[in-house]
């Protein structure tokens, strides 16, 4: 009598594994990252001398590598990701993003590792275009 559940119960977790539609992959980016990015990373990671050579205004930019060949978004990878390594500042440098008063709170570091983790999705033209914004934490 269990065997006949056993293919039901794997059907159920391979489908629990599946990632999110791209409509709620979309949402999140909207609702949850691109505000982050734009509060708290923009006012620097923006333009065409960004530091250091990070450019977070559009996804083209924003998934390119380091000059040492390290990803500084790598889908699927947020422990291999130098953009979650310096936000949890951690890494060699003494002082690590964002280089304010305010850090991001853990919440909002967790958000970015799941965003990470799920694939990074981020849309391409104008609806993945970001634009520094201050926050009421970062004026």
């Amino acid at each position: 009598m269990i065997l006949r559940f056993i293919p039901v119960l794997f059907v159920l977790t391979a489908c629990s594994l599946l990632p999110a539609g791209r409509s709620e992959r979309a949402g999140y980016f909207h609702t949850q990252v691109k505000p982050v990015l734009q509060q708290h990373c923009l006012q620097c990671h923006n333009g065409s001398l960004p530091p250091p050579a990070l450019n977070l205004a559009s996804k083209a930019a924003a998934f390119k590598r380091s000059a040492s060949g390290r990803d500084y978004i790598l889908a699927g990878a947020p422990d291999r990701s130098l953009l979650i390594s310096a936000v949890q500042r951690g890494g060699t440098h003494p002082q690590m993003m964002p280089r304010t008063e305010v850090s991001l709170t853990d919440d909002q570091i967790g958000m970015l590792r799941e965003w990470i983790e799920d694939g990074a999705y981020w849309p391409e033209g104008p609806a993945g275009t970001l634009h520094a914004q201050k926050s009421a934490e970062n004026p």
